[in-house]
């Protein structure tokens, strides 16, 4: 048996793989000890004992390459599993899972956040199916983490791959990759023995992660504190309330029912009115996105505006006029209203698009499963949940968003079954006669009993303080009431007639 740290050659002649050259060797590497100053006031518990040589592997001294205290980081009393890369390169095998497990309960018991650190080749082999096991025990342990509503962040530093990337990183509700780290279900090596074809350079990267909404940011080293700071401050804010819940406040809309439909969808289509994005901005400035892998839609968790402090989760259904979401945009539908449940964070959503990308790649890519999962994430979210639809709203597109217990229609805004194009086109009349007749002005809303309110602005200011005064009133109310309410109006037919 030794203690002694083990050299790349070493980990891969135990592994059974020769030491060569590592393309992900040439991708900048962030400083072996950056963590050090961030994790400096973290108090360590003591060290977990080896794990047991089980399989008898010649010379395995079992050393955890986890360990786990708590302490202040980034300006907030967390707990923090942190992976040591320097051992066994940092593979999870039996007494790490339950390191990570240990540091997992106490977060859930304690209420504090819980900050996971990685550097991890993956499982540790040397321990064979001991090792693997540890893998569904790490699960169950972020699982009840998250049935606690308890906030868990990760940071994925070079490496991170194998059981640690599918059980801890992709698990948080937050996730931070250090710029060039390799990422990914397997490392490029093992892509490489398996396919018998080295990846391409630009996979298995933190970027590549990023851009396929697997991790939220790509961060240097010298950024993840300030990135950790904001995401902490969110996470752990409280909501606040200000009495019974009631209806939304209506703004004058003689302009709007003197629109015709079709007027009232060139209105929404005009240029220069508020998009879903500017509006998502003005609500919560100070927050983090979530990325989702789909550009046409943004997700914050972050503060409101206002001077309450209270935490929010926004999403931008699409960000963009005229954008048609994809399955990746609506999976992130789905994780934010998830997420908002989970921390018990309001949920407000931006709706702005025509429909949902209806082209062959979407359908193959489950576009249709995509919006009912998100659908029902939004009706099933036990928080307090907006909608306000800023421009346009065409098909279950768009209602995956508006399932909420507040509905608000800014002035140049419309919501249909079908937009007029293709209403049209299944109608066999012109598109302008389809508007007219589809009772999609905010004003028929209303009068059907779909939309709560109609805004007397549209302006980014006024949709903020309009949606703050609205989850004012929801917080004051009880959970209870509030829910059954909200199935109450999803679950039967509209109450009103044009």
């Amino acid at each position: 048996m030794t203690d002694r740290h083990p050299t790349s050659a070493d980990l891969h002649a135990e592994r059974g793989e020769q030491a060569r050259p590592d393309p992900a060797q040439d991708r900048p590497r962030a400083p072996a000890d950056w963590r050090a100053r961030l994790l400096a006031a973290v108090s360590p518990r003591p060290p977990a004992p080896p794990a047991p040589n089980r399989i008898d592997w010649p010379d395995y001294s079992g050393r955890p390459a986890v360990w786990w205290g708590d302490g202040t980081v980034a300006g907030t009393h967390c707990v923090v599993a942190v992976w040591e890369f320097a051992v066994y390169g940092g593979s999870f095998g039996e007494i790490d899972a339950a390191t990570f497990a240990a540091a997992a309960e106490h977060a859930t018991a304690t209420g504090l956040p819980l900050l996971s650190f990685l550097r991890s080749g993956g499982t540790r082999l040397q321990e064979g199916v001991a090792g693997l096991v540890g893998l569904p025990q790490a699960a169950l342990a972020a699982m009840r983490l998250a049935e606690a509503g308890v906030p868990h962040l990760a940071v994925v530093d070079q490496p991170t791959t194998g059981g640690v990337w599918v059980t801890v990183a992709s698990r948080a509700d937050l996730r931070c990759a250090v710029a060039g780290a390799t990422v990914g279900f397997a490392g490029p090596r093992v892509v490489t023995a398996v396919t018998g074809t080295a990846p391409d350079a630009s996979s298995h990267t933190a970027e590549s992660a990023f851009a396929a909404g697997h991790v939220d940011v790509v961060a240097q080293p010298d950024q993840v504190e300030a990135w950790l700071a904001t995401a902490l401050a969110a996470v752990t804010a409280k909501p606040s309330g200000s009495g019974a819940a009631g209806p939304a406040e209506v703004g004058p809309d003689d302009g709007i029912a003197m629109r015709r439909g079709w007027e009232q969808v060139q209105a929404a289509r005009a240029p220069g009115r508020t998009a879903a994005g500017a509006a998502l901005d003005a609500l919560a400035p100070r927050g983090v996105e979530l990325a989702g892998g789909d550009p046409t839609v943004r997700a914050r968790l972050g503060l409101l505006a206002d001077a309450t402090g209270t935490g929010v989760v926004a999403v931008a259904l699409a960000a963009v006029p005229r954008a048609a979401p994809g399955p990746a945009g609506f999976r992130l539908l789905e994780r934010a209203a998830r997420l908002a449940g989970r921390l018990g964070l309001p949920l407000v959503t931006f709706v702005d698009t025509p429909g949902a990308d209806p082209s062959p790649a979407a359908e193959a890519g489950g576009v249709a499963a995509a919006i009912g999962a998100a659908m029902g994430a939004v009706l099933a979210c036990p928080s307090p949940t907006v909608c306000v639809v800023v421009g346009e709203g065409g098909s279950g597109g768009a209602l995956a968003a508006a399932c909420v217990d507040v509905l608000l229609m800014a002035p140049d805004s419309y919501l249909t079954a079908l937009a007029p194009e293709g209403a049209a086109t299944t109608l066999r009349i012109p598109a302008e006669r389809a508007a007219d007749l589809g009772g999609l002005r905010p004003t028929d809303l209303r009068r059907l009993g779909f939309a709560d309110g109609v805004l007397g602005s549209g302006e980014p200011a006024a949709l903020a303080a309009a949606i703050a005064a609205t989850l004012g009133r929801l917080h004051g109310s009880d959970q209870g009431v509030r829910l059954s309410a909200r199935g109450r109006k999803w679950s039967t037919g509209l109450p009103g007639r044009l």
